[in-house]
């Protein structure tokens, strides 16, 4: 049968002139990248840092003829100490032969349909890529998502069940437009646990995702996407059928626990000469996720609004956006908050040697808490403070200014300062404590003498805290100096920092040293040797000094 499919979806893509020559010919190859880490840490205090840690990682890949067949694999002991079992793996490989349009994963991989489906999760398993040079295109996987891990050996003693996750991804691909569809199934082993108390909180979940996505150009410099996803939630595979159910009840075999979910995406973007606008509303319903994804937000409606346009002949590009956002959808939450966010952006390029750059954004968060009908009722003493009408105000800016000056511009002087800023206000006011900022400045030089290949940097800063109702500030200061050797082969880095601290009641203060060595040798093997050292005081505590050192070995070819 998959033979037969693959087949026909090769049909136009074998109707073409065939190099007899050229398929014959082996062309065999080796090429990749090896890579050794291995981190040695050290401290006079307690610590739950590992003292020994190693990462092997690279990549081969084997072509001839018309295949390749990349492989990448990742192996440490960072996983061995932790305290617990992690349900996934931290020693990873995974191979990803290729011939022609036909991409298959083996192994320990990872997969996107969608941010709203199968969203980048790790599973090991198997996945396949076929996109022919007709319209129709389609991508599968399937594979271990979770291992079952016992609550004696999991992480805060909860325990995880054993998961197993399928899907499917096709597209018909025009040059005006796209249309596709995207399957997503997901579900616990429910007797990969021997027990489970029900105050864990953790049942054996099953979960069903459907995805129509469309793409469009039809008018010029417009482009129109949209995605639609259903997601359906079981949250106990163990509970009975649901009861004289409908049709879609019956398709997906709903439970009596069974939740059919939303998420909405519509995206405009268009283009005027070289201004481009672009909008966006987004609505994923309460309680919506897929098990294709390790986070995600809900409940919440988002339209957002952004311009972009260079001026001055392409030397100022600026940008805007505005959002609004809410959440508590479904209006069945004592408490919701909306938010308004704003941003502006420009990059000016003064001259050759001056540039600047700066940023700005605010934000708005609304939360009102109600009274229902049943406590105004009942409790003849509440009064208008006993609701909440708080707001949020936060505002960050940034500002950097670039100058580059010397014979072949081999100075440069960087100053950079930033600000951020936030206000809790209930009932129109702000009260003392609730208000809050942070500044901070950052001056910076560097220097290059090409003739001696020496390089010298320096750096000052000084950052302000004033939070709540207490205030701190931080001063400090760094240099180093950088120099090629044996002919360009080395590159020797050394540096010292110190910076301190002071608030109302405690001081602090630290001081490091950096030392960085990478070596080339026969220009396919690196060797990299890391050390930092820093010694940290502070007022009431005992001195803390840890050292690191690190040693990098990599190999391409």
């Amino acid at each position: 049968m998959f033979v037969v499919f693959v087949c026909l979806l090769s049909k136009n893509a074998y109707a073409q002139d065939v190099d007899l020559e050229n398929v014959y010919k082996p062309n065999f190859k080796v090429s990749g990248a090896l890579n050794a880490n291995t981190v040695f840490y050290d401290s006079n205090q307690d610590s739950s840092r590992e003292p020994f840690t190693y990462l092997l990682s690279g990549s081969l890949n084997f072509t001839a003829f018309s295949f390749s067949v990349p492989v990448f694999y990742s192996i440490t002991n960072q996983g061995e100490n932790l305290g617990y079992t992690a349900p996934f793996d931290f020693n990873r490989i995974c191979i990803m032969p290729k011939y022609k349009w036909i991409k298959a994963y083996i192994g320990n991989a990872s997969m996107t349909f969608s941010p709203y489906t199968l969203s980048g999760i790790p599973f090991k398993g198997i996945g396949l890529e076929l996109t022919p040079r007709g319209a129709f295109k389609v991508s599968m996987m399937g594979g271990q998502i979770f291992k079952a891990v016992a609550e004696d050996e999991a992480l805060g003693g909860v325990p995880v069940y054993e998961r197993y996750g399928y899907g499917v991804k096709t597209s018909f691909e025009k040059e005006k437009y796209k249309i596709g569809w995207i399957g997503f199934y997901a579900k616990d082993n429910a007797n990969s646990l021997q027990f489970v108390g029900e105050e864990k909180g953790v049942t054996p979940k099953e979960n069903w995702v459907n995805s129509l996505t469309f793409n469009t150009s039809l008018l010029s410099n417009l482009t129109f996407d949209v995605e639609y996803a259903m997601s359906v939630v079981t949250e106990d595979s163990r509970a009975n059928y649901r009861a004289g159910g409908n049709f879609r009840d019956k398709l997906f075999s709903a439970k009596e626990n069974t939740e059919y979910l939303n998420a909405l995406n519509v995206n405009f973007d268009y283009a005027i000469q070289k201004s481009k606008l672009g909008l966006t509303y987004e609505r994923i319903d309460p309680n919506y996720y897929t098990l294709g994804a390790m986070y995600f937000n809900n409940d919440l409606e988002n339209i957002a609004l952004r311009f972009s346009r260079p001026f001055y002949k392409d030397n100022i590009n600026f940008s805007a956006s505005l959002g609004y956002q809410r959440d508590n959808l479904a209006q069945d939450k004592k408490q919701d908050s909306k938010r308004v966010v704003g941003s502006l952006n420009m990059n000016y390029k003064i001259s050759d040697q001056l540039s600047f750059n700066g940023s700005y954004s605010n934000f708005s968060t609304y939360t009102n808490k109600r009274l229902d009908q049943f406590e105004i009722i009942n409790n003849p003493i509440v009064v208008p403070a006993d609701t909440l009408n708080y707001r949020q105000l936060s505002q960050n800016a940034n500002f950097n200014l670039t100058y580059a000056f010397g014979k072949k511009k081999n100075q440069n002087v960087n100053f950079n300062y930033s600000i951020a800023g936030q206000a809790n206000q209930q009932g129109g006011v702000i009260r003392r404590g609730q208000a809050s900022t942070v500044q901070n400045y950052n001056l910076a030089h560097t220097i290059n003498f090409t003739g001696i290949k020496t390089s010298f940097n320096s750096s000052i800063n000084y950052t302000e805290n004033q939070v709540s109702q207490f205030d701190n500030s931080s001063v400090g200061a760094s240099v180093g100096v950088s120099k090629k050797l044996l002919k360009d082969k080395m590159n020797t880095n050394f540096g010292l920092l110190y910076n301190n601290t002071e608030s109302n009641v405690t001081s602090s203060s630290v001081f490091g040293i950096k030392f960085n060595n990478t070596y080339m040798l026969l220009q396919k093997h690196n060797f990299t040797l890391g050390l930092i050292s820093m010694f940290r005081s502070s007022t009431g505590r005992p001195q803390n000094n840890d050292l690191m050192l690190n040693f990098n070995y990599g190999y391409s070819f």
